[in-house]
């Protein structure tokens, strides 16, 4: 029997109401339209970024060549390290701080801790870039000419990293997630390409590391400039208006053992190319950044989500409101382990062909690449564990966990990379990556009472 026309209406309501019902939802100001409106965007941004950062750097694989890239990609990480160790914890600090400061509307130490952070970075910054160049005006004859040059310019770009770093976290923190990931993740590498490109039809001769470094420079300086303006639209105009308080101590308290943290982290995450670099050279450096810049991409829907919990993560705790909490992390963490599995199987399955889009000699990297994508997913299947930790106070706590895993990592690369090469890099940054991961969940789970995997009861 056929439905009759109005039955066929009647039918077709509850999806209406049910679709209707979810975009508003999604529309509105609880907290879980807040994470999901964050994580999408977020996770968005994250995979245009993720694609172009890795059309990038085929590209710039590609016009250099293994050992101009390889000379790139050692500068770029150093400077990596070097600007985090520079932001002296505020890259996470701010987030804690300026989340809370909004929730309370206290304006003033708002607008005190943006100015004092920026302008406490920006001298520590160029003070290490002075004692960089110094380094490298003595060890001159030593090396060769296109990485003296491309060395001086990293150090140029030093303090505008840091500071352009800054800029992503205080915008991230006022939950502006979009614009500040848009801005180094997307707007950042189209741009470099773009200059590169542009190099690359103009100049007579090959292109070399130091012409890749100099449009950095001039690409980060251009993202800055966009970061300074963004953040300054995002403010409250209460904060613009009012007169800085500053609680300095209190800010370094909790952002140098953040320094800590971030500093550790950067051992675990960037050991293995700088030791791969110091013992095999840098064309192996270069050829496993390829595989490990393909396995990053297994988490960047754990970064998308944490980009947006974060600042609701410190709200909730420091308020009080822990069931709240525990609901949204669950609803996280959902999302983080269904990302993070299907991308691992999926890069394992492409490996090779993905690593190939770098250039035949990076093929052989395949294994080291399937070790980083087991800690990989070890990390995302823990949950937000540093993040939790970092917003709620712990960060003491978590820079001890973190020292030892980076200490381990460190042991086990100069055991193992002069045994096993590659693979010896990948297997000591997957053992060490799960550690500290591992030690972090059993924390957040018997101290602060959280359990931020999916393996959780409703």
């Amino acid at each position: 029997m056929q439905p009759t026309g109005t039955e066929s209406a009647n039918l077709k309501i509850p999806k209406v109401i049910t679709s209707s019902l979810l975009w508003h939802r999604l529309r509105g100001k609880g907290h879980s339209a807040v994470l999901a409106r964050g994580a999408i965007g977020a996770f968005v941004v994250e995979v245009i970024g993720a694609g172009l950062l890795l059309g990038l750097h085929v590209l710039l694989a590609r016009l250099l060549g293994v050992a101009q890239y390889g000379i790139y990609v050692y500068a770029i990480t150093w400077i990596n390290i070097i600007a985090i160790l520079c932001l002296l914890g505020f890259q996470t600090s701010l987030v804690r701080f300026v989340a809370e400061y909004k929730a309370n509307q206290q304006w003033d130490l708002l607008n005190g801790i943006l100015k004092r952070s920026s302008r406490i970075v920006l001298i520590f910054s160029l003070a290490v870039a002075a004692t960089g160049a110094m380094i490298i005006l003595a060890i001159k004859h030593r090396i060769s000419i296109d990485q003296l040059l491309t060395y001086s310019l990293a150090l140029v770009l030093l303090p505008l990293f840091a500071l352009a770093w800054l800029r992503e976290a205080s915008l991230r923190a006022l939950k502006h997630v979009v614009q500040s990931e848009l801005l180094l993740r997307v707007i950042r590498p189209i741009i470099l390409g773009a200059i590169v490109g542009a190099f690359f039809l103009i100049m007579a001769g090959p292109l070399r590391s130091y012409h890749v470094m100099a449009a950095n420079l001039l690409t980060v300086a251009i993202v800055f400039a966009a970061g300074t303006f963004l953040l300054f639209r995002a403010l409250p105009e209460s904060s613009r208006q009012g007169q800085p308080t500053y609680a300095q101590r209190q800010w370094l308290s909790v952002s140098l053992p953040l320094l800590l943290v971030a500093g550790m982290r950067i051992i675990l995450k960037r050991t293995d190319i700088v030791m791969l670099g110091m013992l095999r050279g840098s064309q192996d450096a270069g050829v496993y950044s390829a595989a490990s810049r393909v396995s990053d991409l297994v988490v960047f829907g754990l970064m998308a989500v944490n980009s947006i919990l974060a600042p609701m993560i410190s709200e909730l705790y420091h308020t009080g409101k822990i069931q709240e909490l525990q609901r949204i992390i669950r609803r996280a963490a959902r999302g983080i382990f269904a990302f993070t599995v299907t991308a691992s199987i999926l890069l394992a399955v492409c490996g090779k062909f993905v690593l190939s889009l770098f250039g035949t000699e990076f093929i052989i990297a395949f294994v080291p690449l399937l070790i980083l994508l087991l800690g990989q997913t070890v990390n995302g299947l823990c949950g937000s564990v540093g993040l939790i930790m970092g917003m709620a106070g712990h960060q003491n706590e978590m820079g001890l966990i973190v020292t030892i895993s980076a200490a381990l990592n460190i042991i086990f690369n100069i055991l193992l990379i002069p045994l096993f090469g590659l693979v010896g890099a990948a297997l000591s940054t997957a053992c060490a990556m799960a550690l500290w991961n591992i030690a972090m969940l059993a924390y957040v789970q018997r101290r602060l009472g959280l359990n931020p995997t999916v393996l959780q009861k409703d």
